[in-house]
């Protein structure tokens, strides 16, 4: 018989520790399921204070990747990542506390704190996701990793898909500045 607390638990430990860790290998695992895999589509809920809630399909190991969030933060805050968690697992999924932290490459040490609400279903898949944080924490994460101002990261999460431009943007700023030139003739 599977243990439905121990189960839960350990999707929590792997989704994590990838989180802590994933800055020494260059990669976030996939944590959805208990062997991380996605056999069949379901759908997986998400709730945040500031969007409100909605749906995502979870059709394959892509469905929720989290690496490109990471691969921003890691442009110019090389080790972040998880520096502390406590997981308090249950029958139907768990509740977490995480800080997260880093220093970016110009000194500045960034932190901000963050409380999941997991909610697993009867196969111990993970069906709804609920954070909270400190806005004004994770704004200035955002500002320091993708380099912009802080009122204009702001903005952008006023707007549809924000995030995912300010992914985007950082990403390719990266991209742009490890392009080899060509040395000049002089």
């Amino acid at each position: 018989m599977v243990n439905r607390t121990e189960v839960p638990r350990e999707i929590a430990r792997r989704k994590y520790e990838s989180q802590k860790h994933g800055h020494r290998v260059g990669h976030i695992e996939v944590w959805y399921t208990p062997d991380g895999e996605i056999d069949e589509p379901y759908e997986l809920t998400l709730f945040s204070p500031k969007r409100g809630e909605w749906t995502v399909p979870m059709t394959g190991r892509d469905s929720m990747d989290s690496n490109p969030e990471f691969q921003m933060y890691w442009t110019r805050i090389p080790d972040f990542g998880i520096k502390e968690y406590d997981v308090l697992a249950h029958e139907d999924g768990w509740i977490a506390r995480q800080v997260f932290g880093g220093t970016a490459i110009d000194g500045t040490s960034v932190t901000a704190h963050q409380v999941d609400f997991v909610t697993t279903d009867e196969r111990c898949r993970v069906v709804r996701l609920e954070w909270y944080t400190d806005p004004n924490q994770w704004l200035r994460v955002w500002s320091v990793a993708s380099g912009k101002p802080l009122a204009e990261v702001s903005e952008l999460f006023d707007t549809h898909d924000g995030f995912k431009r300010l992914i985007a943007d950082t990403i390719a700023g990266r991209e742009r500045r490890e392009v080899p030139t060509e040395p000049q003739a002089g």
